[in-house]
């Protein structure tokens, strides 16, 4: 690589530095081709919204109506606009901003989808979907890890015949749109 010289002047930086780059790419080698398959008899079970307490803190939930619950927690301020967007779409019926125990395990570690939205589009076709909220959908301005686990997140969920988007706002939101990344 023609940076051994470098390696003299500061050699823990530049092994720090190597070590980041051989992770990333061993990373990246892992998501490649990655494929999950559906296990006869095995589904997650959805009664742990019943059974498990959403836990938050005031200044981090926002009011909804169209969720299961009152108020949506947040983690940020993109998804808070998101979720207040969602809530006055007249074709969004439900949306659910997913706990922190709804997991998907991929080669990198365990991926935390944001949410889980029902729309109606003008035909009253419910499209069910998931939905992750991003600043950017610039791969490019993702940490390489996060964008990992996104697409790690979209080939799980497309083995599960389950849309999923990558969205930066809910305005882009649409059936076409859904029906377009589902292929």
């Amino acid at each position: 690589m023609g940076r051994l010289a470098d390696a003299k002047v500061n050699p823990h930086h530049f092994i720090d530095l190597a070590l980041a780059a051989v992770r990333n790419t061993l990373e990246e080698l892992m998501v490649e081709g990655i494929k999950y398959e559906r296990l006869e008899g095995q589904a997650y079970d959805m009664m742990l919204f019943e059974s498990k307490e959403l836990i938050g803190y005031l200044d981090k939930i926002v009011e909804v109506n169209n969720s299961i619950y009152d108020g949506v927690i947040f983690q940020s301020e993109v998804e808070r606009g998101f979720a207040e967007a969602l809530d006055r779409r007249e074709d969004v019926k439900l949306f659910v901003k997913l706990p922190d125990w709804f997991e998907v395990d991929t080669p990198l570690g365990k991926y935390r989808p944001d949410w889980a939205v029902v729309m109606v589009d003008g035909e009253q076709e419910k499209l069910y979907f998931i939905c992750e909220t991003k600043g950017s959908k610039d791969p490019t301005k993702l940490r390489i890890s996060e964008r990992l686990k996104v697409e790690s997140g979209r080939a799980h969920f497309l083995a599960l015949e389950v849309p999923y988007v990558v969205e930066t706002s809910a305005a882009e939101l649409s059936p076409e749109r859904v029906r377009l990344d589902r292929e």
